[in-house]
């Protein structure tokens, strides 16, 4: 009688925990579904929802680069040793470049011209086609931008660095400045209004690292080859453009383009390591095949 009492009184509590625990899986199966959806949905890349998400960051990443403060003074120290070091080991091609552009007016205007409106046009375009034409690559080619812009903001913190055309007594002249009777932009040379735009985000040159993802991105997804051609020769023309008008250093440029591998490294990193691993395992099973 008391061993039928026992179970009469355990048994309950036993179905309680059962019932508990099944709902406690149920709970969380129902989470990761909610998680796998989301996931899922988030992976095919919709305009609408895609445009949401790079106005969101670009804001971001505006009022982050555009808040560091008063760095005019470390701006110009790190400016002076930039070119200090590039001079002593020769190779400050901006000063060539800037007094070719300046002495010469058409390219003057041309390099300006340039300055002021590719950057914002060319990038915006190849993400559009990139999304629409080529889908299957848009998350992860986009990813590598939006992580080369993030990286960039260490820069632009850490080593605020005055632009070349704002050094007094180094002979570079504001090509910006000099056509800014164009009306396009103001007279201190700036791309854009003075008030949204860091004159001292110079280092490393998000500028060339956009035009270079963009050339990257034309040459390898492109189906007409002049595409790709014209692909190939966007960076390079932007890399002259940029230290030609005074904007740039050579190192400014070298470390947008190394910023830009670093983000593609990164986000391939998952693929390369699959790829790799397959291609190990298909090694032995090759080497065991015999002729004969």
């Amino acid at each position: 009688m008391a061993t039928r009492d026992a179970r009469s009184t355990t048994a309950p509590e036993l179905d309680s925990a059962a019932i508990d625990a099944y709902e406690s899986e149920l709970r969380e199966t129902g989470f990761r579904a909610a998680v796998t959806r989301v996931n899922r949905y988030l992976a095919r890349p919709r305009w609408w929802v895609e445009i949401l998400m790079l106005g969101a960051l670009y804001a971001i990443y505006s009022a982050i680069r555009n808040s560091v403060g008063d760095v005019a003074a470390a701006a110009y120290r790190n400016a002076d040793e930039i070119l200090r070091i590039e001079d002593s080991w020769n190779f400050a091609l901006e000063r060539p470049l800037n007094e070719l552009v300046h002495t010469t007016t058409w390219l003057a205007n041309l390099v300006a011209l340039q300055y002021a409106t590719l950057h914002f046009i060319v990038t915006p375009v190849v993400l559009i086609w990139l999304l629409f034409r080529r889908k299957q690559y848009y998350r992860q080619v986009s990813g590598v931008l939006v992580l080369t812009t993030g990286l960039a903001l260490i820069g632009f913190y850490w080593l605020p660095t005055a632009p070349p055309r704002l050094l007094k007594g180094e002979g570079f002249v504001d090509v910006m400045a000099q056509t800014a009777s164009w009306g396009w932009w103001p007279e201190s040379g700036a791309p854009g209004s003075d008030a949204i735009s860091n004159q001292f985000a110079a280092m490393p040159s998000l500028h060339c690292a956009w035009a270079t993802w963009c050339g990257v991105t034309l040459f390898f997804l492109a189906k007409w080859k002049w595409l790709r051609i014209l692909g190939l020769i966007y960076p390079f023309t932007t890399y002259f453009v940029v230290m030609g008008s005074g904007n740039h250093y050579i190192l400014d440029v070298i470390a947008g383009v190394w910023l830009l591998a670093v983000a593609a490294l990164i986000i391939y990193a998952p693929t390369l390591t699959r790829w790799w691993r397959n291609r190990a395992v298909r090694r032995p099973e090759s080497a065991g095949v015999s002729i004969g």
